[in-house]
């Protein structure tokens, strides 16, 4: 069922008890008004016919005191009759019979229908001995009255609740376009559509989820350009480092491989000097050794998973010092990181080598600190890495492709990573990683 139809049906069900309730206690209402007000008028008639029956003029005759009884017309729903000695009842005065029409329903007149008061009073005039005055409440005056009152509470609760019902569902009908448009937006969000805003909606509330839906989706839009240019630079750096390998193998391999080719060769010759081109030999392989071991450890740290993480950040660090001995490196990292699973120790140790190769490429820093330490509780234990140089620093949005790297490293782990550079102030990174232990058998544990 919809939104709306939901709405109405639970309106009308509302407006259903109400008149319900309303109108039994607008009967019960109605039947405490005529018994009151019937009884009231009894009263007041009984005193005034008993007050005619006393006075002493009633005995000038017959048609004196009969008119001051007819006098009594004015009083609403009374009757009242003349009873001789022999029980024959005369009336003097009567209630109007009311048309069919305009009668009250059988039903209402049922609910709200009192006792019929009635009370007789002797007469002592020569004339008339033996006879009585009979004084009657009829009810169905004020029954009727009370009819035309229920009908006006009855037809003013239907056309309040008319217009309560057109209110609410004006309501409801701006509040459902709004969620129209919002299903829209989020549509569009899902399929992909990023530029598409969200228009202002009347209704705060909803106003403001479409705000959020429109930030969001700029968001969104900021993070797959993001992700698609981060994936054009990986691509890149592939191509880069697949052409860097092949020149290496070409200049270094494929010249180390000729010359050793063609000493091999010369030893051949009756008049070498076999010695002296082994010992070339020799140097020849070493430094091949050398080189491969460079490209090994730039492809990947193949002592992490045989030495750890902290030989191999020893390594690492010791690698950049040999290689840049104007620039101090200092490492402070926790033992206790040895238990860490290949999975994080594989990120940290990137983080690491992408921070020292930003300070030798743009810091132009004299000294760089380097810490990874293990922070927390049992239960919630983080890998801390802190990296920090005296350089001359620079704008701090962190939008490089190298920065966006280990921003990704990190959250993907669901991490939290920062980059902070002001100029003349350095360059801080910090990142924090869940410490996921690995088990015996390499794997991670839960």
């Amino acid at each position: 069922m919809s939104l709306r139809n939901l709405i109405n049906l639970r309106i009308l069900l509302s407006v259903l008890l109400i008149l319900i309730l309303g109108g039994a206690i607008a009967i019960w209402q109605a039947r405490q008004s005529v018994d009151r007000e019937l009884r009231s008028s009894f009263q007041l008639i009984s005193q005034m016919v008993k007050s005619e029956v006393n006075q002493a003029d009633m005995i000038r005759g017959n048609d004196d005191w009969l008119q001051s009884f007819r006098a009594l017309g004015h009083m609403r729903h009374v009757e009242i009759s003349l009873i001789d000695a022999q029980g024959a009842e005369t009336e003097i005065l009567s209630v109007p019979e009311y048309e069919e029409a305009k009668k009250p329903p059988a039903w209402f007149i049922a609910a709200v229908m009192t006792d019929y008061l009635h009370a007789e009073y002797p007469l002592n005039v020569p004339e008339g001995a033996g006879q009585r005055i009979k004084v009657s409440a009829d009810p169905m005056d004020e029954v009727s009255e009370a009819w035309r009152e229920s009908q006006i509470y009855f037809w003013s609760i239907v056309l309040m609740m008319v217009v309560i019902f057109l209110a609410i569902n004006l309501v409801f009908h701006s509040m459902l376009r709004a969620v129209g448009a919002i299903l829209s937006g989020l549509r569009q969000v899902e399929s992909g559509k990023y530029g598409e805003k969200l228009p202002r909606i009347n209704i705060s509330e909803f106003d403001a989820i479409a705000v959020e839906i429109n930030h969001l989706s700029e968001a969104l839009n900021h993070a797959r350009k993001n992700n698609q240019a981060l994936a054009r630079h990986t691509l890149q750096i592939q191509e880069k480092e697949r052409r860097h390998l092949s020149r290496e193998l070409h200049d270094e391999m494929g010249q180390s491989l000729a010359a050793i080719k063609a000493m091999a060769v010369a030893c051949k010759s009756s008049d070498a000097d076999v010695p002296t081109i082994a010992e070339s030999i020799i140097g020849i392989c070493n430094h091949l050794s050398g080189e491969v071991r460079l490209m090994m450890r730039t492809l990947h740290p193949l002592s992490l998973g045989d030495l750890g993480l902290g030989a191999t950040l020893t390594d690492l660090v010791s690698e950049y010092r040999r290689r840049h001995s104007g620039l101090r490196i200092t490492l402070d990292y926790d033992d206790n990181l040895e238990l860490l699973s290949h999975e994080v120790a594989i990120h940290v140790y990137r983080i690491v080598q992408e921070c020292l190769t930003n300070v030798i490429r743009h810091a132009r820093a004299e000294s760089v600190n380097v810490a990874v330490v293990l922070s927390g509780l049992n239960g919630d234990r983080q890998v801390e890495i802190h990296i920090e140089d005296n350089g001359i620093g620079g704008e701090s949005e962190g939008e490089g492709f190298g920065v966006r790297a280990m921003r990704e490293r990190v959250e993907s782990l669901g991490g939290r990573f920062s980059f902070e550079s002001e100029p003349g102030q350095g360059v801080s990174v910090k990142a924090s990683m869940p410490f996921i232990e690995k088990q015996q058998d390499g794997s991670k544990s839960d």
